[in-house]
């Protein structure tokens, strides 16, 4: 896995401003998938933006585009393939469904998928967390994240 810094802050901790995972192909990956991997490669190594976050998130746009899949699903293949980013280099859709799963737990008819529990503990070490940005719903999404 490659994983991507940008500039830390000049603070008392050094800390990266984001963290950002990229996917890989595995031997087991179909042609559907290597496609929308292939496309989002391509869209953020050829994105104009500095800040990686905008770059996913317009690579994510590109790859769905050119593939004619739906941003959410697009991302959810990345996220599957390894992608681990910021909740702000995601698409809002994505976010939502990944959400839903993560709050509905195991319990449910379909399991929370490992990738999407690895993305959750990605966005905790960030320090971004389920529902970072609703004040009131943040601790529901800290005991959902040690309750899978």
């Amino acid at each position: 896995m490659t994983t991507l810094y940008t500039t830390t802050r000049s603070s008392h901790r050094q800390r990266p401003l984001t963290s950002v995972v990229l996917p890989h192909l595995t031997d087991q990956t179909d042609s559907d998938r290597q496609e929308i991997y292939m496309a989002f490669i391509r869209a953020l190594r050829d994105a104009p933006h500095r800040r990686m976050e905008v770059r996913v998130l317009c690579a994510i746009h590109a790859a769905a585009d050119a593939t004619g899949n739906s941003d959410a699903y697009a991302t959810r293949v990345l996220v599957d393939l390894g992608l681990r980013a910021p909740r702000l280099a995601l698409p809002g859709d994505f976010l939502e469904h990944a959400d839903t799963h993560l709050l509905r737990g195991q319990p449910g008819p379909v399991p929370v998928p490992q990738s999407y529990i690895d993305l959750a503990g990605h966005w905790q070490a960030l320090g971004d967390g389920l529902y970072a940005f609703l004040p009131g719903l943040s601790n529901a999404g800290q005991a959902v994240l040690h309750r899978v």
